[in-house]
C-alpha cells in the first residue's frame, strides 16, 4: 500500500493505520459498542496505535497461517488492561464480530470493563484464510 504525503513520515505501521482510520467505515464500532451498551458499558474509541498492533499481528498470523497471540504483552505495553481476539475464516468484520460475540471468551473480551481504546485489522493468507486481530485496551 503507498503512502499519501499525510502518512509518509510515520512508521509503516501506523501509516496502514492512520489511512484506515481515514476510510473505515463506522460498522464495526457501532456494531461493538451497541453489543456493549447493551451491557451496560462504555464504547470504545478507535486508536490508531491498536490498528497498527492489530495489522501487524493479522499480517503475522496471515503469513503463518496459524492463529496464537505470540507478543501481545509487547503489542499492548502501556496499557494496564488489554485483550486480544483472533479469528480465521470470516470474510467480513459482521461474520468475525458475531462469531466473537458468540464464543464465551471472546465475548468475555469485548464486554472487559475499564476499556477504552480498540483496534481491528483483517490479512489474507496464502491459503486463502482470512485472519483478524482485535485488540483492546486502555
Amino acid at each position: 500500500m503507498p503512502k499519501s504525503k499525510l502518512t509518509s513520515h510515520l512508521p509503516r505501521g501506523l501509516a496502514v493505520a492512520a489511512l484506515c482510520l481515514a476510510v473505515a467505515t463506522p460498522a464495526l464500532a457501532l456494531d461493538l459498542n451497541d453489543f456493549r451498551r447493551e451491557h451496560h458499558l462504555p464504547p470504545l474509541h478507535v486508536s490508531a496505535a491498536m490498528i497498527a498492533a492489530a495489522y501487524e499481528h493479522a499480517h503475522e498470523l496471515a503469513a503463518r497461517e496459524d492463529l496464537d497471540h505470540d507478543g501481545f504483552e509487547q503489542r499492548m505495553a502501556g496499557s494496564s488492561r488489554a485483550a486480544e481476539n483472533v479469528a480465521y475464516g470470516c470474510r467480513t468484520r459482521d461474520c468475525v464480530f458475531r462469531m466473537w460475540a458468540r464464543s464465551p471468551g471472546h465475548r468475555r473480551n469485548m464486554l472487559m470493563k475499564g476499556l477504552t481504546h480498540y483496534g481491528l485489522a483483517s490479512a489474507r493468507g496464502a491459503n486463502g484464510q482470512t485472519y483478524w486481530v482485535l485488540e483492546m485496551g486502555n
